[in-house]
């Protein structure tokens, strides 16, 4: 008798752990694009940039952000890094865009220079990387997102 009574407790609170499975959800990461860049501060060692990044929420719950922190690769070299405290939420299955700034120095912009004079090229790639921070203090998620934006080239006279 009492081997089935202890067989009924553990099948109970195995059909109760089953049943609460859902409750731990894993979280999609979140995409982080670059959607404007405007130069604000062009200084001797230092540039601020106002960029317009759009973050989308893939799950299916909201997903609140109360802060952000980035680096950003330029042609796969390190040009800029940035932080937010900006409080959003962003729907299910949407997308918002945050205004960050990106601060890079004169070193990383003289970089960039000169491999664009190298290269010539008028496409550059980007790579956002970073981490998210949610509302709750123990999730935070990782991005890390690229893309390419095209140079507008003026011909030589």
């Amino acid at each position: 008798m009492k081997w089935i009574a202890y067989a009924l407790c553990l099948l109970i609170f195995f059909s109760g752990f089953a049943g609460c499975s859902g409750l731990f959800r894993t979280l999609e990461r979140p995409r982080v694009n670059i959607a404007n860049i405007i130069a604000k501060e062009i200084k001797l060692f230092e540039q601020v940039f106002d960029l317009e990044l759009r973050i989308q929420n893939p799950n299916d719950l909201p997903l609140a952000i109360n802060g952000l922190a980035f680096e950003m690769e330029v042609n796969e070299k390190r040009f800029a890094t940035g932080v937010s405290n900006q409080s959003l939420t962003i729907d299910r299955l949407s997308s918002a865009v945050v205004h960050v700034q990106a601060i890079t120095t004169m070193w990383g912009l003289l970089q960039q220079v000169a491999a664009y004079q190298q290269t010539r090229t008028p496409r550059v790639t980007y790579r956002m990387k970073g981490t998210i921070y949610s509302s709750s203090p123990s999730v935070k998620l990782a991005f890390d997102d690229s893309g390419e934006f095209q140079v507008p080239i003026e011909p030589p006279k």
